[in-house]
């Protein structure tokens, strides 16, 4: 999802398993995962206008697909609600 106030930039998580994930933002269609500490691709996230994302790649765990999909729709949710507050004034 593009933002509407601010052009996305690529942002970092870490997730329970030790692995850092760099979140590449893919004009629309998707986020590109890359892990810093290997520094390789490990797949994508795709997520539809519903929220519902999967995960394209073989590299990360079920729970650590889950953390970064949270990563990314969470995101999207307060970016949403920042509009909504500011478009009702």
């Amino acid at each position: 999802m593009k933002s509407q106030l601010f052009p996305e930039i690529t942002k970092t998580a870490k997730t329970n398993e030790g692995r850092w994930v760099r979140i590449f933002p893919n004009d629309g269609e998707g986020y590109h995962l890359y892990d810093a500490l290997e520094e390789k691709w490990i797949g994508r996230i795709l997520v539809d206008a519903n929220d519902d994302w999967i995960y394209d790649g073989d590299a990360l765990a079920v729970t650590e697909q889950e953390e970064i999909a949270g990563v990314i729709t969470g995101n999207r949710k307060e970016m949403e609600e920042l509009l909504r507050i500011v478009n009702s004034r």
